[in-house]
């Protein structure tokens, strides 16, 4: 199997995974008392902030890979309404169209 190959699996376990838990959760409570609960302590706000730090990494490299506003800005808002669920679905996107692991991570540099 080549590597784009798994990493296009692996993202469509991530999202099986993700999906799970969101409709597992949302039966346990709703978004809003998630979070709240979330907020109320600081091992929560740590792990919002570590969150929301990675997800502008990503926005920085999806928006280096992008090139234009356009096109960037509808994963940038993906990124923060759904975390990292964009993230897997934007890396398996690009994995589906990939031949190799440079090609996904760093489409525009030149190949050795």
């Amino acid at each position: 199997m080549n590597p784009p190959k798994v990493v296009f699996a692996l993202c469509l376990a991530g999202l099986t995974l993700l999906t799970t838990l969101i409709v597992a959760s949302s039966f346990e409570m709703s978004l809003g008392a998630g979070l709240e609960r979330v907020a109320a302590t600081r091992w929560g706000v740590t792990t919002l902030v570590d969150l929301y730090l990675g997800l502008a990494v990503i926005g920085v490299w999806i928006a280096s890979i992008e090139r234009t506003a356009l096109r960037t800005l509808p994963w940038i808002v993906a990124l923060a309404l759904t975390g990292n669920f964009a993230t897997l679905v934007y890396v398996a996107l690009r994995a589906r169209r990939a031949r190799t692991l440079r090609e996904i991570i760093m489409p525009h540099a030149p190949s050795r």
